[in-house]
């Protein structure tokens, strides 16, 4: 089963069972309005009063959403930085390796791919590659560089539905908040009743519940992305470096 779809399953089903919660509370705190009015507050702002809080619920949706994808990519960068770990070059000071070396290095690596592929193993294969049909050291560090730059494209494009959730979140709250201002003023009139003017007030909370939960969101999950993207940036980098040194530099050939 495609893993963003399990993600969409697991964020709905996060999202139902929060509202529930919500809900519940709202109604039972609500009973005593005078006693808790900071505690309704919040859950109201949350999404708590139903059907008035639709809006905050479908973002709660895309930020259980956007949190898996972001916590799916760290997992896999997790695996990926194991390789890093596990000395598949050569790392002593002073070893050398001639072009025999670098032809079993690349045999021994593929051995190795068949059961634990990950991006440093695949570099190391084409660097190899490389370097055995011209004997090129330079050429050899091109395709090093062009394929980091490839990797980092493909991180990038995986990243994308991340950068439009959280621009959905807030773009989320403010539709909220123009359907509350909409429908309070919607409901104004000359003679307006005490039931009239409590739904208008609770519209105009919605108005502005929902942008300020979208926002507050929005900022926890660009948090993350960020530090995602860091993650990234250093990954590329410490593979790259890890293969300068330990195999471009170290070749020799007369």
């Amino acid at each position: 089963m495609n893993n963003r779809f399990i993600s969409v399953l697991i964020s709905l089903g996060l999202t139902v069972i929060l509202t529930i919660i919500l809900v519940f509370l709202h109604s039972r705190f609500g009973a005593n309005p005078e006693e808790s009015k900071a505690i309704l507050r919040i859950l109201t702002l949350m999404g708590g009063d139903m059907p008035f809080g639709l809006i905050q619920s479908f973002t709660f949706f895309l930020f259980f959403y956007g949190i898996f994808e972001i916590i799916g990519i760290n997992r896999r960068f997790s695996n990926e930085e194991k390789a890093l770990s596990m000395r598949l070059l050569p790392e002593k000071e002073n070893w050398i390796l001639s072009p025999a070396d670098v032809a079993s290095l690349k045999l021994e690596i593929m051995n190795k791919e068949q059961n634990d592929k990950s991006i440093l193993s695949h570099i190391i294969i084409m660097v190899c590659t490389k370097f055995r049909s011209n004997k090129s050291t330079s050429e050899s560090l091109e395709v090093l560089s062009a394929q980091v730059k490839i990797n980092k494209d493909n991180d990038e494009s995986d990243q994308s539905l991340i950068r439009y959730v959280a621009w959905a979140i807030p773009s989320v709250g403010f539709i909220g908040t123009v359907i509350g201002i909409a429908s309070s003023l919607g409901a104004v009139k000359s003679d307006m009743s005490s039931e009239d003017l409590i739904y208008v007030t609770t519209a105009l909370n919605v108005a502005f519940d929902t942008t300020l939960l979208a926002l507050m969101l929005s900022l926890i999950l660009m948090y993350m992305f960020h530090n995602l993207q860091e993650r990234m940036e250093k990954f590329h980098s410490r593979v790259e470096q890890y293969v300068l040194e330990n195999l471009i530099n170290r070749i020799y050939h007369s």
